[in-house]
């Protein structure tokens, strides 16, 4: 076992706000597992104390609150050279910034949790869905990890953006990579069905303009290990019912998601838990063939928006 501060990162406030400490604590007991937690201020830095096995710490190190990892002795810090092995440079997550993007902190937590539940280890083999992807935050974090991943996005802007993400970092970053163009489907001038494939460092992505209702027809029924996505949080965004509630949406687009699933499959949701209410949220997964499990995550954003996650699972 070996004595370990871990510096919690400031940009994770951004995240989670006033409820960073106890997110963090929450994240690290699902990934890494059960143990002690001190929690310390040095030279004005929050750090978490424990101890832990040498063999724990590569993972750690890709926790999302996780800013440095040190050793610590009779009060000496000394920084732990740790390597995440991630695919791309951050730029591809953290470098393009638009209006409605998921924070960055919160998609990696989302995934961390998502990859702790998975029977898959084998990342090379894990595929994970984003049905709700917008320009492709999750994407963009499952190529990072080395996980082939899919996206749906009904906002035809979105999968075009993405495709000029893609170009500017690649460039940036003299990154070799692979930009493909298509349609599910018959090519249209709506771009409906139109989907852009990239890849890099031997992981693809594929982002398509569609409706997250129709999920299965857009990826063909393939199977995924991991459905993840932040749903709309009903502030600026009204459903094709004229309501800001995602329910009605999520009632349909529950057995897509659900059929899309391995068995023992993983979904993880962020959500606003003012829209809908949780228990609303689990009952229409529950409904769908999937099962809720202990995790969650609540914090506040703002007035209206008080965020949640929900993690269920294919029976």
């Amino acid at each position: 076992m070996k004595d370990i501060a871990i510096l919690i990162s400031p940009v994770a406030n951004g995240a989670y706000f006033n409820e960073t400490i106890d997110i963090a604590q929450k994240e690290f007991k699902q990934c890494i597992g059960e143990y002690d937690l001190t929690l310390n201020e040095i030279g004005g830095m929050q750090f978490l104390q424990t101890q832990l096995p040498e063999q724990k710490l590569e993972a750690l190190a890709r926790l999302s609150f996780v800013q440095g990892i040190f050793s610590y002795d009779s009060g000496t810090l000394t920084p732990l050279s740790l390597n995440t092995d991630f695919n791309l440079h951050s730029d591809f997550v953290f470098g393009s910034k638009y209006k409605g993007k998921t924070n960055e902190i919160l998609t990696q937590l989302l995934l961390n949790v998502g990859l702790s539940f998975c029977k898959e280890k084998d990342v090379s083999k894990i595929k994970l869905l984003d049905p709700m992807c917008g320009r492709g935050t999750t994407l963009m974090w499952a190529m990072r990890y080395g996980i082939k991943s899919k996206g749906i996005e009904q906002d035809p802007n979105a999968v075009l953006d993405f495709r000029t993400f893609a170009k500017k970092w690649t460039k940036l970053h003299r990154q070799k990579h692979e930009l493909k163009e298509g349609f599910i489907g018959k090519a249209n001038k709506q771009n409906k069905g139109k989907f852009i494939d990239f890849t890099a460092n031997g992981v693809n992505t594929r982002i398509i303009n569609g409706n997250a209702t129709t999920a299965c027809d857009l990826l063909k029924r393939e199977k995924q290990h991991l459905i993840i996505s932040d749903i709309p949080y009903g502030v600026q965004h009204f459903t094709t019912e004229k309501t800001r509630n995602p329910i009605a949406v999520l009632e349909e687009c529950a057995p897509q998601w659900a059929d899309l699933l391995h068995k023992d499959g993983i979904c993880v949701i962020a959500f606003n838990k003012y829209i809908p209410k949780r228990k609303e949220l689990i009952a229409v997964f529950e409904a769908a063939g999937l099962s809720a499990l202990e995790f969650e995550a609540p914090h506040r954003m703002s007035e209206s928006i008080f965020r949640d996650v929900v993690v269920l699972r294919k029976n």
